[in-house]
């Protein structure tokens, strides 16, 4: 089987988007968290207490800290997202949506967890990306998890 030479594409793009959270949001959710911890502690569930402020106090510092910028590469041998590199072969297919200010590169790939990765694409990449992408893996019709737009929406 001849192997098929892809351009080099490289980019970097910061892991989320980040949005500054006013004092009231984090207030919330040390209150909610307090809130259940009692009720777990007057249900006599004291592990499910405990979890739930370790849960409350890394939400709050999750939410708090700024994104890592992560470099992409798509090459000969693989798509590079940060430190993981995936072969085409773990690859299903692909689907950018574009706006006219951004675009976005969503990657289904062969995992149980996370199958499907929605990445900042540079709006100048976007033809590049795309025929470089159509010579490797198939364009599919592909969405972003509905739990992703749900925690952007209500401020993660």
């Amino acid at each position: 089987m001849e192997e098929i030479l892809l351009e080099k594409i490289e980019w970097t793009a910061p892991e989320y988007k980040h949005k500054d959270k006013s004092v009231d949001f984090i207030w919330a959710i040390g209150l909610v968290a307090i809130i259940m911890c009692g009720i777990a502690i007057w249900k006599q569930n004291y592990v499910f207490s405990i979890f739930i402020f370790i849960s409350g106090c890394a939400l709050i510092l999750f939410s708090l800290r700024p994104p890592e910028e992560i470099n992409f590469a798509i090459e000969t041998d693989g798509f590079t997202l940060g430190r993981d590199k995936y072969t085409w072969k773990k690859i299903k297919g692909f689907h950018i949506k574009r706006t006219t200010d951004s675009a976005t590169l969503l990657i289904r790939i062969d995992k149980y967890m996370l199958p499907v990765y929605t990445i900042p694409l540079p709006p100048e990449l976007y033809e590049t990306t795309r025929e470089q992408l159509l010579k490797v893996i198939p364009n599919i019709e592909l969405e972003e998890s509905k739990s992703m737009k749900f925690m952007e929406d209500i401020g993660f």
